[in-house]
């Protein structure tokens, strides 16, 4: 798999319900308080003002209000950019999140001492120093939550339904939790799969290869096994190998499929063998 696979890998987005809000709420009063009681960074109350403490406690009501703007409100006025969430696109965006939220707070922070240090140069270096950090921590931190989270997205993925395009220009929509495998027949393809616990298969007009590159990602259970097979390691176990032969039995029913030699190694890993 390539950065480019991994970038595409589906990931789950963050729902916006009551628990959401309560834990973003949360954050930001913390904040405000934790800056309060320990006055880090050499933050402190030198003339004593009685607003000061009031003041921080804005700032954590400001950053409340500008994350739920960005990640409540665009979502809802613009849901097509939300559809079909990948890891690359967690990236992107929640590094937009962070950039836009530490602009606000520079800009809040310039008000409350009215503008008296604030320049556009250094206005643009932070946002500048705000977009390179948030890059690189969602890059990171994203990338932690999704390997040790592996099997909740896992889960998450192939519930999805995907978009499968044929050759000739027709679409199917299945999730890859149902498929059982997909065989290769020249320039057309079959696709075995349970619909309500029912066995159906579809014929699509398109190369293995191409089906391939919509449905096998980083976490999906569907992987090759063949050069004319692609399987839902979920539903098949080991049959019989040899040290020249390999062959995976379709759980529940009699369907034989053969493994290269070159995908031996992987299909062991993942597949019991047969009781």
């Amino acid at each position: 798999m390539t950065l480019f696979d991994v970038l595409y890998t589906p990931f789950p987005r963050t729902k916006r319900n009551k628990k959401h809000l309560f834990w973003v709420s949360l954050v930001g009063i913390s904040c405000s308080l934790f800056i309060i009681l320990f006055k880090p960074f050499g933050i402190q109350n030198i003339n004593e003002q009685w607003y000061f403490n009031l003041a921080i406690i804005s700032m954590g009501i400001v950053f409340i209000l500008s994350y739920l703007f960005i990640e409540w409100l665009i979502p809802s006025l613009l849901p097509k950019l939300f559809r079909k969430w990948t890891f690359g696109k967690a990236i992107l965006w929640y590094s937009l999140v962070i950039l836009f939220i530490g602009a606000i707070m520079f800009l809040y922070k310039s008000y409350l001492a009215g503008f008296s240090d604030f320049t556009l140069k250094e206005y643009f270096f932070v946002i500048g120093r705000t977009a390179i950090i948030a890059l690189t921590v969602s890059f990171f931190a994203l990338g932690l939550y999704q390997y040790f989270s592996r099997r909740t997205v896992s889960i998450f993925s192939i519930s999805d339904d995907y978009v499968i395009t044929s050759m000739n220009g027709k679409s199917i929509r299945i999730s890859p939790k149902n498929i059982l495998f997909i065989g290769s027949d020249d320039n057309y393809v079959d696709i075995h799969y349970l619909a309500n616990g029912i066995r159906k298969k579809i014929v699509l007009r398109s190369s293995l290869k191409n089906v391939e590159s919509q449905l096998v990602n980083l976490i999906s259970p569907i992987y090759r096994c063949h050069r004319r097979y692609l399987i839902n390691v979920e539903c098949f176990t080991i049959h019989k190998i040899t040290s020249k032969k390999m062959l995976i039995s379709l759980r529940e029913y009699d369907d034989l499929i053969p493994v290269s030699k070159q995908y031996t190694g992987t299909i062991r890993k993942l597949i019991p063998v047969h009781p």
